[in-house]
């Protein structure tokens, strides 16, 4: 590492000196015992962020790839279609009891409810469903009568309670716009029905289909940075300029001569990597 260790200047030389640039440079070969030295600095570089050991954690990354990962949405919807198809039926031998059938499918809007639950089942691995109770179509206070309306919850804003292997309260955390939180709601356990993906019975909460592949996104995500870099690198206008291209009302054409010096450039520079850091002295 080379440094520039000159005296200050002094008081009366200020003026003189204050345009003068002191560069540090750090020599491409040294950094292997720098990151030796110094392993924290680096670690941000080479690090792959693991796998989240909170399952709520887990829950939200993969929901998270799922809006922002074409691979992992597509690989999703697929599954979804084949498991239900673009839509549920249904059919009957006796008309009457089909026409009731699908009156109560399209007021539950029950096609929906099915494509949600196996979405939530899927990506954050496990779904909870909860059915409301009425008559005449309205919500009642506890009476038993007609299911007016089925309910996809979401499942991370749902804590269980277990006592012996069984689920004995299931209370609801849901969360409102701003950061804060409504009152706690225990959901009936014989209005809810729970269901979770590749998990023994033993376990509490299911596992996401998106899981094992968390690293390799985030592996994805890295190269889509370091391309994103060297595309930022190598479009500035001169650079345009030596490799050909508009530029302006001017056409450039590149000579041989021109390809052969970028080319040895990047050749160079897969070699080499000097880090120039400049300090500017302000009088």
């Amino acid at each position: 590492m080379k440094t520039d260790t000159k005296t200050p200047p002094a008081r009366e030389n200020e003026v003189e000196n204050s345009g003068m640039v002191n560069a540090i440079v750090v020599d491409s070969e040294l950094m292997g015992t720098a990151a030796n030295i110094a392993s924290g600095v680096f670690s941000s570089e080479y690090e792959i962020k693991g796998i989240p050991s909170d399952w709520k954690d887990r829950a939200h990354k993969a929901w998270e790839f799922y809006i922002e990962e074409p691979i992992v949405s597509n690989t999703i919807n697929t599954w979804r279609t084949f498991a239900i198809g673009d839509q549920v039926k249904i059919t009957a031998d006796d008309e009457d009891v089909r026409t009731e059938a699908q009156a109560l499918f399209y007021a539950l809007n029950l096609n929906r409810f099915l494509k949600d639950m196996i979405l939530q089942l899927l990506v954050k691995g496990e779904c909870i469903g909860y059915k409301r109770y009425g008559s005449n179509g309205k919500p009642s206070k506890g009476e038993h009568n007609d299911i007016v309306k089925l309910i996809c919850v979401n499942p991370t804003s749902v804590d269980f309670e277990f006592e012996g292997g069984e689920l004995i309260k299931a209370i609801q955390k849901p969360d409102k716009e701003g950061g804060a939180t409504e009152d706690e709601i225990e959901l009936p356990l014989d209005q809810l029905i729970h269901r979770k993906w590749n998990a023994p019975q033993f376990s509490p909460r299911g596992n996401s289909m998106v899981t094992p592949a968390f690293e390799s996104i985030e592996l994805l995500r890295d190269y889509r940075r370091a391309q994103r870099a060297i595309a930022k690198r190598w479009t500035t206008p001169l650079r345009f300029i030596l490799v050909g291209g508009k530029y302006g009302d001017k056409v450039i054409m590149p000579t041989q001569k021109m390809i052969s010096t970028i080319r040895d450039q990047i050749n160079k520079m897969d070699h080499y990597c000097p880090v120039i850091t400049y300090i500017i002295s302000i009088g």
